[in-house]
Formats: structure tokens, C-alpha cells, sequence
């Protein structure tokens, strides 16, 4: 059946209120596993090539990506963040939050000046508010990443949750935008199959 807004804005509650519970202690070991398995996975599939990685800036105990873009930077590997222009994103290479600002809803994003950069088989790293075993995605209720990959659709697509994000199954719309893998803490899964691997990738 299909679920209605209202069920999509109570899910977005119900997982923003988990949100607000998690101590800043778990959050720094949440982050430190997203870490791990993301550079593990993406080792694994070719993707820390030196191509640009589009990342965004967590905010509200969003999974946290700081450790990533760390590590990365570590790497050498350039990583872009989005900017808001309009409805649109756009995404930009930013060294650190000193070539960042706040922008709309308070979300660091790279300043004005920095160019754009388009890389249209960057693996793009995408917060959302849930995700499911098949890596259907429910997002912010803004489309801005739908419209982005609709415009870019090559792109690898990873969501990036902390385990009380992911539900069995989401509901979602013709236009939202499949992620290829989603992973978390605890777990990966990956679109083609649903399947999750859990311990050592």
C-alpha cells in the first residue's frame, strides 16, 4: 500500500527524535565504523582512484562524514562538497571548514568563490533521514539530490546512516533516486540484492 505524506513526515520525525538521543560518545564511534567500512568498500571497488569524492558536512547527528574527509585528505584525495544555488547543487572542492560557510538551514557549504567542479563518475556520498535494505532513501522532503543525479545520473551513489536509520522497506516516488550501496556502523547494503555483510567486508 502506498504510504501517504503524512506517514513519510512521522517516519522523518520518529527518526530525527532517535537523532537527537545519540551521546556524543556513540556518534564518535559510529563515525570512526562509517569510516572504516566506507574506505574498505570503496578500496575494494576502485574508487579512491584520485578522483574527486563528493561529501556533505553533517549537521544534527547526521551520520558523520569528518572522519572520512579526514582520511581522504590523507590520501591526497580531493573531496567536494554541495552548495545550494536556487533548487539546485552544486558541488565544489573545499580543503576545510576555513574555505567553508554556513549556508541555507545552517549547513556548511564551500564559499561562493571556490569553482565548481563536475566529475560525472564520482562516487557521491548522500545523507539522508532513512534508508532501506535495498537502498531506496528518504531524504529531507527538498529534492536536491534527486535532481542532482537526475542531471548527473552516472554517479556511484552511497547512503551513508547510522543503523536506527535503515528501515525494512521504504515507500518511495518514480523520481527519488536508488542509492547503489548504503552503509552503516554495523552493516552494508547494496542495491542489487539487498544483501547485508556485516563483520569484515
Amino acid at each position: 500500500m502506498e504510504k501517504s505524506p503524512t506517514d513519510k513526515s512521522a517516519l522523518r520525525n520518529r527518526i530525527k527524535q532517535l537523532r537527537a538521543k545519540i551521546l556524543p560518545e556513540e556518534k564518535a564511534l559510529w563515525d570512526r565504523m562509517l569510516c572504516s567500512r566506507f574506505l574498505e568498500l570503496a578500496d575494494r571497488s576502485g574508487l579512491l582512484d584520485g578522483r574527486p569524492i563528493y561529501l556533505y558536512m553533517d549537521i544534527r547527528n547526521e551520520a558523520g562524514t569528518w572522519e572520512i574527509f579526514r582520511a581522504l585528505k590523507e590520501r591526497n584525495i580531493p573531496a567536494a562538497f554541495p552548495r545550494t544555488i536556487g533548487k539546485s547543487l552544486v558541488f565544489s572542492l573545499a580543503a576545510g571548514k576555513e574555505e567553508m560557510e554556513k549556508g541555507a538551514m545552517g549547513i556548511w557549504e564551500p564559499k561562493a568563490f571556490l569553482p565548481p567542479v563536475k566529475e560525472e563518475t564520482s562516487l557521491v556520498v548522500v545523507p539522508g533521514v532513512a534508508f532501506d535494505t535495498k537502498g531506496r532513501r528518504l531524504g529531507y522532503g527538498g529534492g536536491y539530490y534527486d535532481r542532482f543525479f537526475a542531471s548527473e545520473p552516472d554517479h556511484v551513489k552511497w547512503g551513508l546512516a547510522y543503523d536506527l536509520q535503515m528501515e525494512e522497506e521504504l515507500q518511495t516516488e518514480p523520481w527519488d533516486q536508488q542509492m547503489d550501496a548504503v552503509i552503516t556502523p554495523g552493516r552494508i547494503f547494496f542495491r542489487e540484492s539487498g544483501e547485508e555483510k556485516g563483520g569484515c567486508i
